[in-house]
């Protein structure tokens, strides 16, 4: 007889899976004696699920926001230390039919794997962050498989992380560009040969600068997002694309309704504000619109992404309005210390001196 594990979050039986079937279950009662005493051993930790089970599992519960981006983040991480155990174990690379290897984890390989990371860090393979991300990862899965209600299941009485793993972590601030930077960046754009859509290009890492909005809210923008508020027309971030699901609206103003008008008239008709140009019923990626940014820094001859155009977008408004508040509201973060610590640069030639009068 086969029946498949408890489910994780009701507690029932849901489904079924062939197993080992040495006898046929001739009726019904049978069948209700056989599927409760199953519910009994596991239980009492005697049946468990598999590793493949359990990670798929974790991963529909790992971000507490739904963030599609952290669960593919915490997938690739968990699946990388998964190989890692099958070498520990000494067993096929490939995964196995039914492989139970995660439980109930071994503290031991489970440092050996944070070493053979902190290996690739000190040769430059790895970055401190991606580092800290991975044990992450390994240590929020087993934190949910230890939990109490899950124990019976998951074969984890208590989560095999050592402690202290994570490294110390680097506060890294990227640079935001000068004014001729940019424009250097924007030329560069509209110069580029190895782009078949150099002005677009341009527009587009102007609006990037201009919202200062993260790469998934920008890519995931659509026509309809732009609205005509009491205040005046605005940008509707929705909250299922920003980051800590909190919507936000950013005033726009004369210059950037002139930019979407001129961009509408570079690209195919679509839904989307950046539509895939092969595929206009898509938006386009993060990957694209990092491939964009970096194409004409490197045109430039400077170091530019998606992400350095919201830390110039900051720097430069800050040097404008010297209101951290409206850059804070703009950005959508939570903490206005992230606003001025991680995003805004001193201005090179200026001093609170220069701004007070005498007295």
């Amino acid at each position: 007889m086969t029946i498949a594990p408890l489910s994780p979050q009701a507690g029932t039986l849901t489904s079924y899976e062939p197993r080992v079937a040495d006898h046929v279950i001739a009726d019904e009662a049978t069948f209700i004696r056989e599927m409760l005493e199953f519910r009994k051993r596991v239980l009492a930790g005697k049946e468990t699920q598999n590793d493949h089970q359990l990670v798929t599992a974790w991963l529909a519960q790992c971000s507490t926001t739904g963030s599609v981006e952290t669960v593919k983040t915490y997938h690739r991480h968990i699946e990388r230390f998964r190989l890692f155990i099958r070498r520990w174990e000494e067993q096929p690379l490939q995964e196995q039919t039914d492989e139970r290897l995660l439980t109930p984890g071994d503290p031991e390989a489970i440092e050996a794997f944070a070493a053979a990371l902190r290996a690739e860090v000190k040769d430059g393979r790895l970055s401190p962050s991606t580092y800290n991300v991975c044990v992450a990862a390994v240590s929020s899965f087993y934190k949910w498989c230890s939990q109490p209600t899950r124990r019976g299941f998951t074969g984890v009485p208590l989560s095999p992380v050592p402690s202290g793993l994570q490294l110390k972590k680097q506060v890294r601030k990227a640079k935001a560009l000068s004014h001729e930077q940019l424009h250097s960046v924007l030329h560069g754009a509209r110069q580029c040969r190895d782009s078949a859509s150099a002005g677009r290009d341009a527009l587009i890492i102007r609006l990037v600068y201009l919202l200062g909005t993260r790469a998934t809210e920008t890519i995931s923008l659509r026509w309809d997002d732009i609205l005509q508020l009491e205040s005046g027309p605005a940008i509707h971030v929705r909250a299922e694309t920003a980051k800590g699901k909190k919507e936000r609206f950013i005033s726009i103003n004369a210059a950037v309704l002139e930019l979407l008008d001129q961009l509408k008239g570079a690209q195919p008709a679509s839904e989307w504000l950046l539509p895939n140009l092969r595929r206009p019923d898509r938006h386009i990626s993060r990957q694209g619109i990092w491939k964009i940014c970096s194409r004409a820094g490197k045109q430039a001859g400077v170091k530019f992404w998606t992400h350095c155009a919201r830390h110039t977008h900051a720097t430069h408004a800050y040097a404008a309005t010297h209101d951290p508040k409206l850059i804070q509201s703009t950005l959508g973060h939570s903490d206005i210390s992230t606003t001025m610590e991680l995003y805004v640069d001193e201005t090179a030639g200026d001093s609170s001196t220069k701004h007070l009068t005498g007295a």
